[in-house]
């Protein structure tokens, strides 16, 4: 008690030394009276501060002695301003121990010079109600040789009374000859009716004509409503003036460095307004959310946090304790547990939840899944998500396992489709668990009548799970309405897909239309590849005849294949050196299409050493498409024509001249004469083999011709040819 300890060190009862012997009589106490008169003299010792005065007014009104109120009242009428202030404000604390002996010098303070020790007058007189004080406080108002400060702190008193007799006396004072109490008392007027008549006084006293004859009970039912109606504009403007407030504190927060958040989040913790203690407690999780180790945030400021998980206010408890769960310190589970059986306010309850799955280990699954079983669907849902951040924190053991498997099924069994949020945080949690007791469930998730939110956690629990007995449940969801179902669902195919089933759903989502989403088609293609190559050469030939798109996307996707094929063969899927020439040469081909000119060249000519070395016959068909290939792309040359001739014999160097025989004819038209007779200057120059005698007379006519077409033609090209016949 503060009175007890003032007592004792006050002087004349500073405790003495023990005798070395118990003296014969007892020590004296102090009586009542002495007691009152020490308190009262603490009371009036300017040494005090205000707030230690305030306290020993309190407690000495709470003593209850008969001589209490007439020995304050004396401090009331008395010199010392903050001894009247102190007492006043002790009375103010205390409406019900209210005695009329104080009014006297409570009207007297009135007109006191200081603005405080009015103010705190005013509002004590206001705290009687109406026995006797409005009248006197009327006579004072109205009394025009009263001294005005005494005239204003009687409206002031009135306008904090809301009976009808202190407004029927703030209205004969509307029109008072001084202006500055007519002022006043109009201000009064609004705030004693809850009214607001913008300073109008005509309007002010056609109202109250209207008004003042209503019966008690009347004016009591008015008085109430406007009253109640005052109260929630006063509590909006509150919240909207703390909102405003608040984003101003925070973002000077967001602009401080670690130490300067460290000294503001202290005051704000600090502070008397609860809205700005719990922005404080938001701003530290909002800090640690942030990335920063929460070693950032000083011992001491943790160890006021953890002292307001022990507030009163069920609100600041709640956030004090997420505030402590957003450290993430294992070591807090214990205290959150321990916490959980004694919440009874459900804000406070739902953070202790929520914090165990943050925090908690295993043996948090128990109480977790007891409290599930009993409470209420907001609860049962919280404890749901803790129960799925368990599981994503790895934490659950074998024995915890089960029953969260179980509570998690009954619980999607027991929630309807409509309830989306909670079966959208029960398939989540489905997901962090993986147990394969869940593909029913997930399956009827995937459906088109579940909400979007719960699609998008069904197909990652499924892609979570990897379970390839789900594989068909998500050929359906390959063409979900919504894009990131669709994209999961192509993804999660991919990786446990494998039927022709599976692999036509995502060879469907290859083109546009139908799937107008490039990431989905890209996804789509990268799993049908999976899923081709794990087919036999037949059957890859038949899909890649299949493939969607215009030339250009064919080959592109053929040469993908292509050099997926290759790339497994070369690291040993394939033993037969022919084939994997000939997976060169139509990758060749795949790169001329897509007039990829060098590598085309490159893969030509692995493919045609590869068979030569192999002694494959395949070995003349592909140098003849080499040899086209340089002709038509104009990169036939000495090298390339040396290439071909090794080890070309007759039956191969006619193939050549069948292949320069069906490019030259193409090309004897007055727009492609001059690529003709390229062509047949090149391989004159460098022929790729030696000619039998029926093809140095094709020569000869093809040149005869070309150069009659040339003649009649208008010269479109200025290079001239330099065949001459042979």
């Amino acid at each position: 008690m503060v009175i007890s300890s003032l007592v004792c060190s006050a002087p004349g009862w500073a405790r003495t030394p023990e005798p070395g012997t118990q003296p014969a009589t007892a020590p004296s106490v102090p009586s009542p009276g002495e007691r009152l008169a020490l308190q009262i003299a603490l009371i009036e010792d300017s040494r005090n501060p205000p707030e230690t005065r305030r306290a020993i007014a309190r407690e000495l009104l709470l003593q209850g002695w008969p001589e209490a109120p007439a020995r304050l009242a004396t401090v009331l009428a008395g010199s010392s301003e903050q001894a009247r202030i102190a007492v006043a404000s002790a009375l103010l604390d205390l409406p019900a121990l209210l005695d009329p002996v104080y009014l006297d010098p409570l009207l007297g303070m009135l007109a006191d010079a200081s603005s405080e020790v009015r103010s705190v007058a005013g509002q004590v007189l206001a705290s009687y109600g109406d026995v006797g004080v409005i009248a006197r406080l009327r006579v004072i108002a109205s009394d025009s040789k009263q001294p005005r400060a005494a005239r204003l702190g009687a409206i002031g008193a009135l306008a904090l009374m809301t009976e009808r007799a202190a407004v029927d006396a703030l209205a004969e004072l509307l029109y008072d000859g001084d202006p500055a109490v007519a002022d006043a008392a109009m201000g009064a007027f609004q705030r004693s009716a809850s009214m607001d008549f913008a300073d109008d006084r005509k309007a002010a006293q056609a109202w109250w004509m209207e008004t003042r004859s209503l019966s008690d009970d009347a004016w009591g039912r008015l008085q109430t409503r406007r009253l109640i109606q005052r109260e929630r504009e006063l509590n909006a403007r509150l919240a909207a003036l703390e909102a405003r407030l608040g984003r101003v504190l925070e973002a000077n927060f967001q602009r401080s460095t670690d130490g300067e958040r460290a000294a503001q989040v202290a005051e704000y913790l600090a502070d008397p307004s609860l809205s700005i203690r719990l922005l404080g407690l938001r701003l530290v999780q909002q800090h640690v959310g942030e990335g920063r180790p929460h070693e950032s945030v000083p011992r001491e400021l943790v160890a006021r946090i953890r002292e307001l998980m022990n507030s009163r206010n069920p609100v600041e408890q709640a956030e004090a304790v997420r505030a402590v769960a957003s450290f993430r310190q294992p070591a807090d589970g214990e205290t959150f547990k321990a916490l959980l059986p004694q919440a009874v306010a459900r804000p406070v309850q739902l953070a202790l939840i929520n914090a165990l799955g943050y925090c908690g280990d295993a043996s948090a699954v128990g109480p977790l899944v007891g409290l599930a079983d009993s409470a209420s669907p907001e609860v049962r849902a919280e404890v749901i998500a803790a129960l799925g951040r368990l599981a994503e924190r790895d934490v659950l053991t074998d024995a915890s396992h089960e029953p969260v498997v179980g509570l998690l099924l009954q619980a999607f069994k027991d929630t309807p489709p409509a309830q989306v949020a909670v079966r959208e945080r029960i398939v989540w949690a489905m997901g962090n668990v993986g147990d394969p007791d869940f593909a029913d469930a997930l399956a009827t998730a995937l459906e088109r009548t579940e909400a979007v939110a719960v699609r998008q956690q069904a197909v990652r629990a499924i892609a979570l799970l990897k379970d390839a007995k789900l594989a068909d449940a998500l050929v359906a969801a390959t063409g979900d309405p919504d894009t990131l179902v669709r994209r999961t669902a192509v993804e999660t195919l991919s990786s446990i897909g494998s039927s022709e089933r599976h692999l036509q759903a995502l060879w469907a989502r290859l083109s546009s239309p139908p799937e107008a989403d490039e990431a989905v088609r890209q996804a789509a293609w990268r799993g049908a590849l999976t899923l081709l190559l794990a087919r036999s050469p037949a059957e890859i030939d038949a899909w890649i005849g299949r493939l969607p798109g215009d030339s250009r996307q064919r080959a592109q996707r053929t040469a993908e294949i292509l050099q997926r094929l290759l790339a497994h063969a070369n690291s040993g899927g394939s033993s037969d050196r022919a084939d994997v020439a000939l997976l060169h040469a139509r990758l060749a081909a795949q790169y001329a299409a897509l007039d990829q000119v060098d590598d085309a060249q490159a893969e030509f000519e692995k493919a045609l050493a590869e068979l030569r070395a192999a002694g494959s016959p395949q070995a003349e068909k592909v140098a003849a498409e080499l040899l086209r290939f340089a002709l038509t792309r104009e990169r036939y040359d000495r090298a390339l024509s040396e290439l071909l001739a090794k080890g070309a014999v007759m039956s191969v160097t006619e193939s050549y001249w069948r292949v320069i025989k069906e490019e030259v004819e193409v090309r004897m038209t007055p727009d492609a004469i001059d690529s003709a007779l390229f062509m047949l200057d090149s391989v004159q120059r460098w022929p790729p083999g030696e000619w039998s005698d029926a093809a140095r007379q094709g020569l000869l006519e093809l040149y005869d011709r070309a150069v009659d077409l040339k003649v009649s033609t208008p010269t479109t090209r200025t290079a001239q040819s330099s065949v001459e016949p042979a």
